[in-house]
């Protein structure tokens, strides 16, 4: 593997953890709202990165007042709208469900990047990308865990989840060339918890945060620690050093982890199909990594 395959390689892991968070949230859905949930979770992921900068010494980073609004907007988009979009979702839908409905975004980036002039679409990425989403659709297609009136709010709330991360994955790559990670996330992420907690505060799900039980609390740490900082972490860097389609079309590892998750702690069904489901998986990632670098305009230093 050479230096420009690790980037994507994080993303995976990333993806992966983030299948076991559709699992966690959809524990938390039960006892907490979508605010208080991703409060908490993202609270933890400000702990974390403070004691990570601490560990390794790593120093914050000034940001330029021209930047500044465009890193609130990150805030906003990734750890306000993302957040509740993510948490509400999964309190209607099973994880593999919802991880099918969040799958969608590699599409949505490639859009939103040619659109923008970050990306140009060629036959290969397209064809990866639909590669991905067949094994998806392969691995999961048997759903028998949801059949509730209310599934299709949990399939919009997380599609406008996937638009929301597809549109901060092109946005703030010029930024990730400009700082460290750290100094991204941690100006996002608390801008995400001010808007978060407001809302939380409002409805009373701070109150419900705070009667969870002990299985609860683990769920949550788990929420922050896993899915929430190791995987933002490695996404937000493999974005700093490739395009952003090549980062999220790895998301469709996320279904098979939610799938295999969900089985084992909710109890949802599981299909033999997901071995299937898998390789196709894993020949999409390969498709478009190898789609040629071509097919993406030339950055420059500052991205």
């Amino acid at each position: 593997m050479n230096a420009s395959q690790l980037p994507v390689l994080a993303a995976t892991i990333g993806s992966a953890f983030g299948g076991t968070g559709a699992v966690a949230a959809r524990l938390l859905a039960e006892d907490v709202g979508p605010a208080g949930v991703s409060l908490m979770r993202y609270l933890g992921l400000v702990l974390l990165l403070l004691l990570a900068m601490a560990v390794f010494r790593l120093k914050f980073q000034r940001v330029r007042a021209a930047d500044m609004p465009a890193l609130l907007a990150v805030g906003v988009l990734q750890f306000g709208l993302f957040g509740w979009f993510f948490s509400a979702g999964f309190g209607h839908v099973s994880a593999a469900r919802g991880a099918i409905v969040l799958s969608t975004m590699p599409i949505q980036t490639l859009l939103l990047a040619a659109l923008l002039g970050r990306e140009r679409i060629v036959a290969t990425k397209l064809a990866g990308i639909a590669l991905g989403i067949a094994g998806v659709a392969v691995a999961l297609w048997q759903d028998d865990a949801v059949a509730s009136a209310d599934a299709w709010k949990g399939d919009l709330y997380l599609l406008a989840a996937a638009f929301v991360t597809s549109l901060n994955s092109v946005l703030v790559g010029p930024y990730l060339a400009r700082y460290s990670v750290h100094t991204v996330s941690l100006v996002a992420t608390t801008v995400g918890c001010v808007i978060l907690g407001a809302v939380a505060l409002s409805t009373g799900e701070v109150a419900q945060v705070a009667a969870l039980d002990a299985r609860g609390w683990a769920a949550l740490a788990y929420f922050a620690a896993g899915p929430t900082f190791l995987g933002f972490i490695t996404w937000t860097w493999a974005l700093s050093r490739v395009a952003p389609t090549r980062v999220t079309v790895t998301i469709v590892v996320n279904p098979i982890s939610a799938a295999i998750f969900g089985a084992k702690y909710l109890g949802e069904p599981l299909d033999p199909r997901v071995l299937a489901g898998l390789v196709l998986v894993s020949a999409a990632i390969v498709l478009v990594n190898w789609s040629g670098r071509g097919g993406e305009p030339r950055r420059d230093a500052a991205g």
